[in-house]
């Protein structure tokens, strides 16, 4: 992908608006100790000189994904940057699979404890609702998220062998 700025311009808004630190403790139960400090920033990871790996810089709701990428100067004004969307590995699969865990519990408890059966059929389907809504929300997240980096870094071209 072709970004229309130029590599230290690149650099220097990557370097401003990303607070610093390991990016796969966002999206993890971790998360709760990256509570303080810079809020204002766009994104949270490590940046090296031509490569870097963020997530975003969220309080309430991270994400599980860390948006891993090289870039490389094109031309005096364009960039190429090389990136790929992979997952936090504890986050994603906590939001992925924590529903079917949580059904499975609530399920031998209801069969040990015998509750009424509207108790049953209000908690399975609150359950499974939450694990529909859970998953949507998350594939809208990366989504979204790889929109704002697009946005931000003014990337132009999608060349056919990118991943999503």
């Amino acid at each position: 992908m072709i970004s229309e700025i130029s590599i230290e311009e690149f650099r220097t808004k990557l370097k401003t608006n990303t607070k610093l630190g390991n990016p796969k403790i966002s999206g993890s139960p971790l998360h709760a100790f990256n509570m303080i400090g810079e809020k204002d920033k766009m994104f949270y990871g490590i940046i090296n000189h031509n490569d870097f790996k963020i997530t975003k810089n969220a309080v309430l709701h991270p994400i599980p994904f860390v948006l891993k990428g090289k870039i490389k100067s094109k031309s005096q004004n364009q960039t190429d940057i090389s990136y790929e969307i992979i997952p936090i590995q504890f986050g994603y699969y906590w939001i992925r699979f924590f529903p079917f865990i949580a059904f499975a519990l609530f399920n031998i408890i209801f069969i040990i404890e015998n509750p009424p059966l509207i108790v049953w059929l209000l908690f399975n389907s609150l359950i499974i609702i939450i694990g529909i809504i859970f998953n949507i929300r998350m594939k809208y997240q990366r989504r979204n998220f790889e929109r704002n980096f697009i946005k931000f870094f003014e990337i132009a071209d999608r060349s056919e062998n990118e991943k999503y």
